[in-house]
Order: C-alpha cells, then sequence, then structure tokens
C-alpha cells in the first residue's frame, strides 16, 4: 500500500475512534522500544492508553483552545495529532503519530501544517513541542520545519507525555 495513491483526511476525533486510536498508540509505541525497554514501553502504553486516551475529549476540549485530530486513509485511522494551550500565546504539539507505512510521503508535513494554521486560528504565536531521542526521524523532521532546540532533559520518571526510563528528550519551539 502506498500512502500517496491514497489522499488521507484529517478530522476531529470523536469517542467511536478511542480503539483505533489506542491500537496506533500502541504499535507505534512497541516500534519505538529500545532493546532491553519493551516492558517499561509497555507500561507506558498502558498508562497512556488508560489515562489520557480515556478522556482525551476532556483534555483536548476546544472550550480550552485545545484540538485533536486522526488521520483517516479509507476509514482507517492512521494518524493523530493534537494541540494543547499553554497560555494566552503558547500551543503544545502532542501525540503526533503516523503509522509507518504512511511516513515519507508528505503526510506529516501536511499534519504539522494543519496543527499549526489551527493553532495561529486560535490565537496562539508560538508552538512548543518535545521529542525523544530515539525518535531520530522525528528530531530531523521538526528541525526541518522551522523548530529551534531550546533545550535537553534526561527523562528519568514516567508521566503522561514520556516514557522515562532514563531516555534523552528534546524539545523545540517555533513561533507562529
Amino acid at each position: 500500500m502506498i500512502a500517496a495513491a491514497y489522499p488521507v483526511a484529517f478530522r476531529r476525533y470523536q469517542a467511536a475512534d478511542y480503539g483505533s486510536v489506542a491500537a496506533l498508540w500502541t504499535r507505534i509505541n512497541r516500534e519505538l522500544a529500545p532493546e532491553g525497554m519493551q516492558e517499561l514501553f509497555e507500561r507506558y502504553i498502558a498508562t497512556t492508553i488508560d489515562g489520557e486516551l480515556k478522556q482525551l475529549l476532556e483534555v483536548f476540549a476546544e472550550a480550552k483552545r485545545n484540538a485533536f485530530w486522526v488521520v483517516e486513509d479509507r476509514n482507517e485511522i492512521v494518524g493523530s495529532f493534537g494541540i494543547e494551550s499553554h497560555g494566552v500565546g503558547d500551543t503544545e504539539l502532542r501525540r503526533m503519530y503516523l503509522d509507518k507505512g504512511y511516513r515519507g510521503h508528505g503526510i506529516a508535513e501536511r499534519m504539522l501544517d494543519h496543527a499549526q494554521a489551527e493553532a495561529r486560528a486560535l490565537g496562539f504565536t508560538r508552538m512548543i513541542l518535545s521529542t525523544a531521542e530515539i525518535q531520530k526521524s522525528a528530531v530531523s523532521f521538526y528541525r526541518k520545519s522551522g523548530f529551534q532546540h531550546i533545550r535537553t532533559e534526561v527523562a528519568e520518571a514516567m508521566n503522561p507525555k514520556q516514557v522515562g526510563g532514563g531516555l534523552t528528550r528534546f524539545h523545540f519551539e517555533k513561533a507562529l
């Protein structure tokens, strides 16, 4: 299946998408798990699915100036991404996932463009994000997309945004 042959569509997340998004997050996080860290990643998957995913409509509520989208190809969810308000001017790009078979076809660029356009429309002036060093293609993608690296941290503890386990995380920002 070549993703470029099938134009994908973005739409707002709905409660009925829960199972498909949970499966997507599980697949991608299992792909990311470095040798020897699979058990930690399984705990992270379970924690995020049981926590944030069950509350996605609340976490990314429009009333909070937040939004969350799914990426569909022929009624199958192949990606997700959202923006979460961090005050008056800042929004955070969150949960940007795209199935492996859809990468390299310009879809991630379209996802990011969509998120930035929506953020601007909501009045945000800066987008922030973080990603793990192990996600080398994501780090490269954000740099090529104009994001500036602002800090690095070693994430020891697991939380809804990171696996922990001593993985290095890069934080980026971009003026909108």
